[in-house]
């Protein structure tokens, strides 16, 4: 049993403005209806889901197959049409026990063509078909009045009809198809034989220079020794420099390499350096506030040396003063002394006035010795300390000028 048309689903194409679904029993089926209620299109669906290209279809241009739209429906982008064929006898040459054969078009003349909802071209579905004598056949799809046709026709007239029907116009198609091949296939050899025409002067003279070197050898054997002689040289010159290029190659790209490693390692260097002398700036700066903080320090210590220097001296002056005035104390005592030793005269009221007097002046003279005694303990202690001061001031000086030495 061949194949047998189970459904047909149609969206989109000329009155079908909604999915349609049409499903075919065994034997014979019929789609009954009044005239203009779009029996004719789904007779076109089928035609335009086969791979017609408008000629039966009534239609000027293709995008007419889409609904164009109506006064309450608007119109619709894409015209789909599907087939659902039985195939469990396998009479189509695909691995389905049903097959889909669908058409898509859209409104920017896109069209796709489907197997089993998969994209596949034109012509793959044009050769499935005609492997089940479906495809190019005018006997496939009988319409009004071309029965009575068929029986007006002379006996010469039928033969197309016979021959469509038991399959002999699918073996014309591919005579036509291989008498084509054929005649390409003499023009094809005919272009040989003009290039074969061309080429036979050249090889006469090659064949002549082939038995100048070789009697033994063919020309053709010759020619094809030297030119594989000829290719293996240049490969294995070629071989040799791609092998020295390699090497160069090698040798550069490790120069580059040590190049990039040199090149890092003076980068990080130069780095180090640059840090190493900013820090040493940083130190320096510091050193130079240090050195200056440090002779300003001398300075005002110098001036202190200086002012303590006035101060020794000034406090040596008052000591020698002091030595004097002592000196002179002790001496006019040692004089009164003396003058005590004397023996006594007889009992002169004038002289005992005269010798209060003396012994007043003696305890003043003793008063003055003891305040020069204190000032001289005082000038001693402070000249003492100032020597301490002094002898502080110069070593911290010293301290200072080590570190000033030393920044």
């Amino acid at each position: 049993m061949g194949p047998r048309l189970r459904a047909l689903r149609v969206v989109g194409f000329k009155s079908f403005a909604e999915k349609t679904v049409v499903e075919f029993g065994s034997g014979i089926n019929a789609v009954i209806g009044p005239n203009g209620s779009g029996k004719s299109n789904l007779a076109d669906a089928l035609r335009w889901a086969l791979g017609e290209q408008g000629r039966s279809l009534r239609t000027r241009k293709a995008e007419d197959v889409i609904f164009a739209g109506s006064a309450k429906r608007r119109a619709i982008g894409m015209a789909d049409v599907t087939l659902v064929i039985e195939n469990n006898d396998g009479l189509l040459p695909v691995e389905y026990a049903e097959v889909e054969l669908g058409r898509r078009l859209y409104r920017s003349g896109e069209n796709e063509y489907l197997l089993n909802r998969a994209r596949v071209r034109l012509r793959e579905i044009v050769e499935l078909l005609e492997a089940g004598n479906l495809a190019d056949n005018a006997f496939l799809f009988i319409g009004q009045g071309m029965v009575d046709q068929a029986l007006a026709l002379r006996p010469e007239e039928r033969r197309p009809l016979f021959e469509e029907a038991a399959g002999v116009r699918r073996h014309e198609r591919r005579r036509r198809q291989a008498e084509s091949g054929l005649a390409e296939a003499e023009t094809n050899l005919g272009r040989v034989r003009d290039i074969i025409g061309e080429l036979r002067p050249q090889a006469r003279r090659l064949a002549a220079q082939v038995e100048q070197q070789s009697a033994r050898r063919t020309a053709a054997a010759e020619l094809a020794g030297a030119l594989v002689a000829a290719a293996r040289v240049r490969w294995m010159a070629a071989e040799e420099t791609a092998s020295r290029a390699r090497e160069s190659l090698a040798g550069a790209r490790a120069d580059v390499d040590r190049a990039l490693r040199e090149l890092r390692a003076a980068e990080e260097y130069v780095r180090n350096q640059t840090i190493a002398l900013v820090e040493r700036d940083r130190t320096e700066r510091d050193r130079r506030d240090a050195l200056e903080r440090l002779r300003a320090r001398t300075t005002e210590l110098r001036l202190q040396e200086a002012r303590l220097m006035a101060e020794l001296a000034s406090a040596r002056r008052d000591r020698g003063r002091a030595a004097s005035e002592r000196a002179g104390i002790e001496e006019r005592a040692t004089q009164v002394r003396r003058s005590m030793a004397v023996p006594l005269p007889e009992i002169d009221h004038d002289g005992e006035s005269v010798l209060r007097e003396v012994e007043r002046e003696l305890e003043r003279a003793v008063e003055a010795l003891v305040t020069a005694g204190s000032a001289h303990a005082e000038s001693t202690e402070r000249e003492a300390t100032l020597r301490r001061t002094l002898a502080a001031e110069e070593a911290e000086l010293d301290r200072l000028r080590r570190r000033a030495t030393e920044a």
